[in-house]
């Protein structure tokens, strides 16, 4: 990094107090807004190869089905001790039966999920054999929202936002957030006086997340939202400031994979924070994790730093598991403890 950047000793802060922040997250209430899906792993053994076609054949030993996408961001917040409210939609089919029976197996309210029987529910199926991912198959619709839709949408959002303590939007542009949307959403929030924290999506244009607290791009995103190459302090630099500047966001917070996150925050120089996966296994989903621990942390009174670092700890814990996981306050409390702090 370049001395345009502060580098953030973690060890500055006491395990004790990081600790403290972690046992505010019980029962605390989240809204999570956003595309909602199903996450399925066929997994099982090839041996052959198909007398049809140059192809290997599966023999399936076992099939599992997993919360995806939004509905991921609030199985993190479930398993952190939180009380997620999600606001979503869904289809009128199996996937949206499977996803509500994930839902109260989990011990996750679905009453925000709208159905439109216009689109099918998201439903993402990985066919693995061993630790090698063979194919995905996306079952989904990708057309808009119906404004009838949107005001179901919006009547679910503003009844959950008057007992929740923050916002995040998951936008993983598969129909449900339009411009109006995602601003009706931050407004009914503002109102509340509660945090507004984004997880954007490249092809959404930047100016729809205007007036958000808080975003959460990864590096390939940043590049994309601000048609920035980052391979350096100096174009990290240049990116984050046209994030802060087109979204007037009080924080950017970058994900930059091995390298931790960047911080670029209110009239001060942008921080990095080091990164804390030991072992990577499959990178799914560590955004999802990170909003999730962020919003929790900030909720509960924690310093920017302070929840990037839990943040940046449960992403190291989650990046080690196999497709999109969830990592739980004691992992993070190992985790901690494992640290040289």
């Amino acid at each position: 990094m370049t001395e345009s950047f502060q580098a953030i000793d973690p060890t500055n802060w006491p395990i004790d107090q990081l600790k403290e922040i972690l046992n505010h997250f019980k029962k605390v209430p989240i809204t999570v807004l956003g595309d909602v899906g199903v996450d399925g792993y066929t997994m099982g053994s090839v041996d052959r190869i198909s007398p049809e076609a140059p192809v290997p054949i599966l023999a399936v030993e076992e099939e599992i089905l997993k919360l995806g996408l939004a509905a991921n961001v609030s199985d993190n917040l479930q398993t952190l001790g939180a009380i997620p409210l999600t606001v979503g939609v869904v289809g009128e089919d199996r996937g949206a039966e499977d996803l509500r029976k994930l839902f109260k197996k989990s011990g996750i309210s679905s009453e925000g999920l709208v159905s439109d029987p216009s689109r099918r529910t998201v439903f993402k199926e990985r066919i693995v054999s061993g630790n090698q991912q063979l194919l995905r198959v996306d079952y989904e619709t990708l057309h808009s929202i119906s404004s009838s839709i949107q005001k179901k949408i919006e009547a679910g959002l503003k009844k959950s936002l008057k007992v929740s303590k923050a916002l995040i939007i998951e936008d993983y542009a598969k129909g449900l957030l339009s411009e109006s949307l995602i601003q009706n959403a931050i407004s009914l929030a503002k109102k509340e006086d509660l945090p507004v924290l984004i997880d954007p999506n490249m092809k959404t244009p930047l100016g729809w997340y205007k007036g958000a607290a808080v975003m959460t791009p990864n590096q390939k995103e940043a590049e994309a939202l601000t048609g920035i190459s980052i391979y350096d302090g100096e174009s990290l630099f240049e990116a984050g400031a046209i994030l802060k500047e087109k979204t007037k966001a009080k924080y950017i917070i970058v994900t930059l994979g091995k390298n931790g996150m960047a911080i670029f925050g209110p009239r001060q120089k942008p921080k990095v924070i080091p990164t804390y996966a030991v072992e990577v296994y499959d990178v799914s989903g560590a955004g999802d994790t990170v909003i999730s621990v962020l919003a929790l942390a900030l909720s509960s009174g924690a310093s920017v730093e302070e929840a990037v670092i839990l943040s940046n700890i449960a992403a190291g814990v989650e990046v080690g598991k196999r497709g999109t996981a969830t990592v739980s306050r004691e992992e993070i409390y190992d985790s901690l403890e494992d640290l040289s702090f």
